[in-house]
């Protein structure tokens, strides 16, 4: 399975189990919540790291807007994750 196959699961199961923790997550236990946020978490830093990464090589691009980024293209703030 390709990473873009694995991602489309992983959102569609995602959603699934999001609904099923709005309607049954009171079962699970604590430890259990913290496994779920610790996964969220690292899923969330490495995506964050991936993105930066392809956002800096796309710096060294130049736009033919005066070889400057256009401003809808310029970086929004976004929360860093340690």
């Amino acid at each position: 399975m390709d990473i873009q196959q694995a991602l489309k699961d992983f959102v569609s199961k995602g959603q699934g189990l999001y609904h099923r923790l709005r309607s049954e997550g009171d079962r699970l236990s604590d430890l259990d919540l913290v496994a779920l946020r610790e996964q969220l978490h690292l899923l969330d830093a490495e995506a964050a790291a991936l993105q930066d990464r392809k956002e800096f090589e796309a710096d060294g691009i130049t736009f033919i807007f005066g070889n400057r980024r256009p401003q809808a293209a310029k970086q929004v703030g976004r929360r860093r994750v340690a």
